[in-house]
């Protein structure tokens, strides 16, 4: 049984969504050939894995068959005012050439990722190029215009499988959180960056789900400047006790490295120390799992965070062998020229740390208090 995969196509570098976006497809590729560089998929416990294209028909597991034949005529990149209506061709959204045939790419990448786990093939499945958290089901926002997480997270549940979904990307995932809302076979939770500060100003700790799904949708909103230490104290004292708790057959991550604090637009502080360390612990209390890309507009941080979560969960992580522990990257530095991967150490101090920790505890609390008990965590 392989342990691990790494699902990538060459393929997602020949898309561009405008000139100056902020969003680059190239993040793939970036990735993978650092991986390739420390010879990361050379064990025998790892595999590469090329996906294919998602069937058009199944992209209704999460959309309207309106805004999908709105998408498939901005596949040919001609925009017209009709468009703006679903999402498409505003500045987070612009339609693009291929945008379609991208989007099933990256659709089918997370679900041949979500079968191999669930076929018992691997523990452990990534794919660089998905995480579309904030797609909704007639909507196109937030760089996202198909769901991948909603398809793939229905297409488990007809298996019979319960799912926990956690995200650990800035912003909150408020497409998923929407699709399961009231839905208590999906356990969603989300740590990021306050809806007062960031996009998509939702996902305060008071959304706690509706109906039978009450409960099962957790959010833990963070001030500005939250690093490494508050993040994962956050963490913590909220994730395991309640995948514990809820004992999914399958998880499904979002690794974002858009919390690093060289990211240009977001406002966290976090390091690629604090994100591996997360990784760590999702690896070590999920009985199988996928992680999926999302967001992180630094594509240094980009390749340098997933290479570096790839070496940890893969347990490949071991110093001078491979470079990934020797010296310290400046944050800032774009050279991936230099050994290093990991970021230095980085930390928010004074008045904003204490009022950061302040933060997390009241929400750390009022979720201790509405949400612990209906699901028995302790």
């Amino acid at each position: 049984m392989m342990k691990s995969a790494f699902i990538y196509s060459e393929q997602f570098a020949q898309y561009k969504l405008s000139p100056l976006h902020p969003y680059d497809p190239i993040r793939a590729n970036r990735c993978y050939e650092l991986i390739r560089r420390f010879n990361l998929l050379d064990h025998p416990d790892t595999r590469l894995v090329q996906p294919t294209a998602l069937p058009r028909e199944e992209l209704k597991l999460a959309h309207s068959e309106t805004y999908l034949r709105w998408l498939e005529k901005a596949n040919a990149g001609e925009f017209t005012l009709e468009m703006l209506e679903f999402g498409l061709g505003s500045q987070d959204c612009p339609v693009f050439p291929g945008v379609l045939e991208m989007n099933l790419l990256a659709a089918g990448a997370t679900w041949k990722a979500a079968e191999l786990v669930a076929d018992g093939e691997c523990q452990f499945a990534f794919n660089p190029m998905g995480g579309y958290h904030h797609a909704g089901y007639e909507v196109a926002e937030g760089f996202c215009y198909i769901n991948d997480i909603v398809i793939a997270a229905r297409k488990l549940l007809d298996r019979g499988l319960r799912l926990a979904y956690v995200d650990i990307d800035a912003h909150h995932g408020n497409g998923v959180q929407d699709a399961f809302y009231e839905d208590d076979r999906v356990l969603v939770i989300s740590l990021h960056e306050s809806g007062k500060s960031l996009f998509p100003g939702t996902g305060f700790e008071t959304e706690i789900g509706a109906g039978q799904g009450k409960g099962y949708t957790v959010n833990v909103p963070l001030l500005e400047m939250s690093d490494d230490e508050v993040f994962f104290y956050a963490f913590n004292e909220v994730v395991p006790p309640l995948v514990k708790a809820f004992q999914p057959d399958l998880v499904i991550g979002i690794l974002g490295v858009d919390t690093m604090a060289t990211d240009p637009l977001t406002h966290l502080r976090m390091t690629n120390n604090g994100f591996a360390d997360i990784c760590a612990i999702l690896h070590q209390i999920s009985p199988r799992w996928i992680g999926l890309g999302a967001g992180g507009y630094n594509l240094d941080n980009v390749a340098r965070g997933w290479t570096l979560a790839w070496a940890v969960i893969t347990g490949q992580e071991t110093g001078q062998d491979d470079l990934l522990t020797l010296g310290g990257m400046f944050m800032g530095e774009t050279d991936l020229g230099l050994s290093a991967i990991r970021d230095m150490h980085v930390y928010t101090t004074g008045p904003a740390k204490e009022q950061a920790y302040r933060e997390a505890d009241r929400v750390i609390n009022y979720l201790k208090d509405h949400v612990f008990p209906i699901l028995g965590a302790r």
